[in-house]
Formats: structure tokens, sequence, C-alpha cells
């Protein structure tokens, strides 16, 4: 449960781990998408740090489409980028010869690059940046999320 000075409390579910093949029940996946059945929003959490940010989110959306009947991937999503701290600085140098243009893996070298492929990726504006550990954009976040599901929740209430 999380609550922020501006908003009511909000209860998150975690699922870490999400693998490849979890939705034909790889891993703990069905117990793990069984839980999300549940929620109201999908908080899509992207580590800007990982080599293949586009892979990533494209995997657990598949995982959710194939899971069930497929309306996991039917709810609201709020993606978010994590690790901006590191992820576009020194510690991130990017070995020119290991990437080309064609190859879908690819390290990013400026924010803006990244966001730049992700809205081709992503089908709605829901696209937040943070650094959860500096705390930068954490409470924007929270705060956003929370009126988010509490406008889904209301529409789906209203629809019921």
């Amino acid at each position: 449960v999380l609550s922020s000075p501006k908003s009511k409390s909000l209860i998150l579910c975690d699922v870490p781990g999400l693998i490849a093949g979890a939705s034909e029940g790889i891993g703990l996946g069905h117990a793990f998408l069984r839980h999300v059945e549940r929620c109201h929003v999908i908080l899509h959490l992207l580590d800007s740090t990982s080599e293949d940010v586009i892979g990533d989110y494209a995997m657990i959306n598949r995982e959710l489409l194939n899971y069930g009947t497929g309306k996991l991937a039917t709810m609201p999503q709020v993606v978010v980028v994590n690790k901006l701290d590191i992820a576009f600085g020194n510690e991130m140098e990017v070995d020119e010869a290991d990437q080309d243009d064609s190859s879908s893996k690819k390290r990013f070298r400026s924010k803006a690059e990244l966001e730049e492929k992700l809205r081709e990726v992503i089908p709605h504006s829901r696209l937040m940046w943070i650094s959860a550990k500096e705390g930068e954009g954490v409470d924007d976040l929270m705060e956003r999320v929370a009126m988010f599901v509490k406008k889904v929740k209301e529409i789906n209430a209203s629809t019921e």
C-alpha cells in the first residue's frame, strides 16, 4: 500500500520476473498473471539500462495477450522507464561495433532517442520517466497513477 500527500492510498501489485512463456505456465507465470487479473491498471516498469528495452516491453505485452482470453492486454497501462540516473551517462558506453541500425536490440544514447522508439510501439500516451534510486519523478508518478486508477475505477463502475 502506497500513499502520497495529495492522494489516497494506492494498492500496488508487484509482478517480478515475468519471463517469456509465462502465459503458457513457464516459471511462476500463471500465478503472477492470475494475480494481475484483479488489478485496474498495469504499471509497466522498464529498465532503461536493459540491452533490449523495446524487446522487454514487447515480450511482456505478448505474455499479457497470450494469457487466458487476452483480457490482460486490453487493460489500461502506464509505461514507466526507470534508472534514468545511469542510463545515458558514462556508465552506459555504447559499443558501436555491437550495434547496427537494423538490430532490434539497441542501447540508446539519449532519453529522446529511447522515447522516440517507445512512442512508436506504445499504443497510448502514458509514458513516464523516473530514477527510483534518486527518487526523481517517483512522487509525480504515484500521484498520476493514483488519479488514473481512480478514473479507471469510476469508468468501470459506471459500465457495470
